[in-house]
Parts: C-alpha cells; structure tokens; sequence
C-alpha cells in the first residue's frame, strides 16, 4: 500500500512538473529592440526608400524608351540584314610573303598634356547632377528639381541629356498644377528634340495637360497623335488606355 502510493505521489510530481515546463514555453519571447527597429523602420528611412525606388523605376523607363526609339528608326530605315554567320565566305589563296624592306625608325611622339577637364570627365559630371535632379523630384522637392534640371540643360543645351531636362522641368510644373508652363517646356521637347528619346513621354503628357485643363477635343487629338508618330514607345501604349478610359 505504502509502495502504491509513492509511485502516484512520483507520478503527480512529475506533472506538475512537466505542466510548468510547458507554460513556459507559451509565454511570448521578447522581441530585441534592434528586431523592432528593422520590422517597422522609421518614417524617414521609408521616405527615403520610396524616393529612391521611384528614381530607378524612371531611369528604367527611360532606358526602355531610348531602345524603342532605336528599334523604331532601325524599322523606319530600311537598312540591309546583317550576312548570317553561316554564310560561305570566299576564301583567297595564301600569297608568298614580300620580302620585308628595313624602315628606320620613326621619331618618337610627342604625347599631348591631358587637361583636367575631359569631355568624358563632364559627360559624368553632368549624368551624376541629373540623377540628383531626378532624386530630388523623387522626394517632392520640385522648385529643388527644377532649378538642377536647368542647370543640366543650361551646361549642354545640345547634349544627350537636353531634352531629359526640359521634359522634367515641365514635370515639376505639372506636379505643382502650373499647367500652362508645363505645356510650355513639353511642346520644347516636341519641337526642338521630335526624334529624341523623351519626345513621345511630351508629347503624351501634353495630352493629360489637355485633359487637366478641360479641352478634351485637344486631348484626344493629341493621344492620337502620340499613337500616330510614336508607335512603338511606351507612351502610345498609354495613349491607347486613355483613349479608352476617359469619355469625351
């Protein structure tokens, strides 16, 4: 009798035991600071990587729009295939080697001084102060991002970048709802850049200032044309939604 009743007093020990093991192990384990801090970044940290997100998706883009402006010409053009690779190519028969002549050296070269400034050297100075003006509109800053844009177009009013730059000035106008000086700078890049890679992004945009300012009839017109003279850029694909989408 003795015997059984320590095996059950053995056995309810062992339970009680093995119960508060387990309600340990439902308690909630506290989660570091440095966990928190990472599961839920601050405002300005999220802030900053929407910012830089849209920055690369732009310059995307745009990327996009200068191959499909490319490839547009290529088809426009008419230019010869390329020979294939498999194609038999006539071969000539080797030839005896001429017998080769002493020729005295030549002087010497004179290597001209590099300058401290090189065309390459301001290409990616004016690439790095577009991108900032890109990054700054990204953030909302469009008096910021205006004034740099100008000052990109105002340091090669010709260059690759010219028309990237008047396109985004009158971006920053647009997104300020100052509609008449946006139209301004994307008729420019109609105008002065038609056959530049940001020539159908204005052109489209001129469309949705249209359509901002209540003249539908010219809207449509121009989301036409946008599909007429640009057919293969990204732009008449959205002109083709918004022909669709809004009623005039």
């Amino acid at each position: 009798m003795r015997l059984a009743s320590a095996l059950v007093a053995a056995l309810l020990l062992a339970g009680c035991s093995s119960g508060g093991k387990d309600a340990d192990d439902l308690r909630p384990v506290p989660i570091p600071q440095a966990e928190k801090e990472a599961m839920n970044p601050t405002p300005s940290a999220s802030e900053a990587r929407v910012a830089e997100m849209q920055t690369q998706m732009t310059e995307l883009l745009e990327r996009i729009d200068v191959l499909n402006a490319r490839i547009a010409k290529l088809e426009t053009s008419g230019a010869p295939a390329p020979v294939p690779v498999t194609a038999a190519v006539h071969v000539p028969a080797p030839q005896p080697a001429p017998t080769p002549v002493p020729v005295a050296p030549a002087p010497a070269a004179t290597v001209p001084a590099v300058t401290a400034t090189t065309p390459s050297t301001k290409l990616a100075d004016l690439a790095d102060a577009y991108r900032n003006a890109l990054m700054l509109f990204g953030r909302g800053k469009h008096a910021d991002s205006r004034a740099a844009f100008e000052r990109v177009y105002e340091s090669d009013p010709n260059g690759e970048l010219a028309d990237n730059a008047l396109y985004w000035i009158g971006e920053t106008y647009f997104a300020a709802g100052d509609y008449s000086n946006a139209m301004r700078y994307y008729s420019r890049v109609t105008k002065e850049f038609a056959d530049q890679n940001k020539a159908p992004d204005a052109m489209f945009k001129m469309a949705l200032t249209y359509v901002k300012t209540g003249d539908l009839a010219m809207a449509r017109r121009t989301f036409e044309e946008t599909i007429t003279k640009y057919p293969y850029s990204t732009p008449a694909a959205s002109a083709k939604y918004e022909l669709k989408r809004i009623k005039y």
